[in-house]
């Protein structure tokens, strides 16, 4: 358990460096050289490719990592899953084939210039299959940094070259968007070398282990993953793809940088969900529900306080934001976008870890059906609100999706276990955002960004986290205060 701790920690620092590079390419270096049209045909086949993938390798990631203790002495294992991995595009690219003009017919209109990359678009799927096919055999192995530094950090560096590159003009567009095979391809092959330098690179041809049934077991399984996996890649990728088809390469540009300011706020909820599932686990495996509903009432409260700051503060510097965006007039029609993403994922975090309760229990398999209404209702509101607001209706419909999503899972939640995550503390937290949105309204504006950004988000910062801290509102929130009060010396200890 202490490697598995480790390796968490280090993978989790990884990410967030991961994060940073990434940010800087879209917030950045995209707008910088880039127009909104190249920033919307860099994300929407980045975006079609992931989804495609998800369907294309049938849920083998997950049966990989489900069946490997069972299995792993056994040679033939990795080498099934990359062959059934490739049979599985090979099946895709037919269907591709049969509902070619459908496809095309959808994106000629507004977004021509994807349906020239389209063949990338499958290529890169492929190499996406590979990757996640030989992380997940990583996982199993109990390493999981390695494929967190190619797939958070080496894609991201790699892709910020190329942009550097372009930027420079040493490259033309058409070069930089073909590399996309070169990055994609130079991380499958970083894996596959990281396999063989450690011995772990197993190919075998012996495929025994399939019979008696396990063939069945694998594929049924397989398919009951792929459809929580492709409902949640419907969900994160569906927007930019039906963007595109509806409005066009500029508009998904525009909404990328948006969505990007908005989804902030929720990573914090990555780390915490980290350990909060583990500590479910543990609680349910000692039958030990006020443990488990105990978690569940702190991780509400205190994903709701930080959220409730990173939001407040996003939106009330948003302007200062776009001040730093290069080329920044362009994509000012995403600034609502940023409030629906940023309120879908404060939704998200307010109701805790009711996912992961779900998910730990004897219940697990609602889940994933719950994934999949949201994934039909996420598509369904886009096609509703996206011809009427645009991008905006595209942002509202990812927030009422998420909401309805976490709205069905708080039932469920209550209904079988009979608890629930809010109470008076939650009331306080609204309060404390209601009084500190009246205090930036009456802020005036300071000529020069950077000061009215430090300013701004100072009394935002002391005010709502000096409220949380008087009121009370986090056991967790005061405990770690109280510990940086005693160090400053400003707080006697607690005999």
């Amino acid at each position: 358990m202490g490697i598995v701790i480790r390796q968490s920690i280090r993978s989790s620092i990884i990410s967030y460096i991961g994060v940073a590079i990434g940010f800087f390419n879209v917030l950045w270096l995209n707008p910088y050289f880039l127009s909104t049209e190249q920033v919307g045909l860099f994300r929407l086949i980045q975006s079609s490719a992931y989804l495609l993938a998800t369907f294309g390798q049938m849920g083998l990631a997950q049966s990989f990592i489900k069946f490997y203790p069972e299995f792993k002495n056994n040679k033939g294992l990795l080498t099934s899953a990359l062959i059934g991995g490739s049979a599985g595009f090979i099946l895709l690219c037919l269907v591709t084939l049969i509902f070619k003009q459908s496809i095309v017919g959808y994106f000629a209109m507004e977004s021509p210039l994807f349906v020239e990359y389209f063949q990338l678009t499958l290529i890169v799927t492929y190499l996406i299959i590979l990757f996640q096919l030989l992380e997940a055999y990583s996982r199993s192995l109990l390493k999981i940094v390695p494929p967190t530094i190619i797939r958070d950090v080496g894609l991201r560096v790699l892709t910020m070259i190329m942009l550097v590159l372009y930027g420079f003009e040493l490259v033309e567009f058409n070069t930089l968007v073909y590399s996309l095979i070169g990055i994609y391809g130079l991380a499958t092959i970083a894996m596959f070398a990281f396999f063989k330098a450690s011995n772990e690179l197993s190919l075998s041809l012996d495929f025994k282990f399939l019979k008696q049934g396990n063939l069945k077991r694998i594929f049924n399984y397989g398919l009951f993953s792929l459809i929580g996996a492709g409902g949640t890649q419907i969900i994160l990728q569906i927007d930019s793809v039906m963007i595109s088809g509806s409005l066009g390469l500029d508009e998904t540009g525009i909404y990328t940088i948006a969505f990007f300011i908005g989804i902030v706020i929720e990573m914090p909820k990555r780390a915490i969900t980290q350990l909060s599932s583990a500590l479910l686990a543990q609680s349910f495996n000692k039958n030990d529900m006020p443990a488990v509903k105990k978690l569940y009432q702190q991780t509400s409260i205190n994903q709701l306080l930080i959220g409730s700051l990173l939001l407040v503060g996003i939106w009330a510097n948003l302007n200062n934001i776009y001040n730093f965006i290069p080329n920044n007039e362009a994509y000012l029609r995403g600034f609502n976008v940023v409030l629906f993403i940023g309120l879908g994922k404060l939704s998200d975090m307010a109701f805790g870890t009711n996912g992961e309760i779900i998910v730990m229990s004897k219940y697990y398999k609602f889940n994933v059906v719950a994934v999949a209404i949201l994934a039909i209702l996420t598509i369904v509101l886009n096609l509703i609100l996206i011809p009427t607001y645009g991008i905006e209706g595209a942002a509202i419909a990812s927030f009422l999706a998420m909401l309805t999503f976490n709205l069905l899972k708080y039932f469920y939640v209550w209904a079988k276990f009979g608890i629930q995550p809010f109470n008076f503390s939650t009331v306080k937290v609204v309060f404390i955002v209601g009084l500190v949105l009246a205090i930036n309204s009456w802020l005036g504006e300071f000529s020069n960004s950077i000061i009215d950004l430090l300013i701004r988000s100072a009394v935002i910062s002391l005010v709502l986290l000096g409220c949380a801290y008087l009121f009370k509102v986090s056991i967790e929130f005061n405990g770690l205060v109280n510990q940086l009060l005693e160090k400053l010396k400003l707080r006697k200890p607690n005999r």
